[in-house]
Formats: structure tokens, sequence, C-alpha cells
């Protein structure tokens, strides 16, 4: 039987580490997710994403959650 590999649910504050990126999730609402993707920046732009989409790119990347919300 193959063990799918679950991600927590995304919630504001929540920082998530991959290789040498971070992702901080900013805002969450009902189908959108506003979130940052930065390295070494002081000043990064906020994104919008598609929860489903966010959730997916962490998956992949087997980003590992550093600091809950």
């Amino acid at each position: 039987m193959k063990v799918k590999s679950r991600i927590e649910p995304l919630v504001k504050g929540q920082l998530w580490k991959m290789n040498d990126v971070h992702v901080e999730i900013m805002e969450v609402g009902k189908a959108l997710t506003h979130y940052r993707l930065y390295q070494n920046q002081k000043r990064v732009p906020i994104s919008l994403g598609g929860i489903g989409t966010v959730q997916e790119y962490l998956k992949k990347n087997k980003a590992v959650l550093i600091k809950k919300a």
C-alpha cells in the first residue's frame, strides 16, 4: 500500500523552507493565498496563488515547515 505524503493546511504566519528558498504565508482566503517567496532579500513582493497550487509546489519541492502560525 502506498502512503501519500500530506502537506499541512496553509495558515497565516507559516514559514516553509526548501533548499535555499523560504515561503512565508501572508494571508489565506477561501480559494487564494498571499505568500512571499524569498532567499536573502530584505524587500520581497507578495504573490497571489491558488491554495492547491501553492500546496502542490511545497509538496513537489519537499518543503519543511519551520515556523507554525
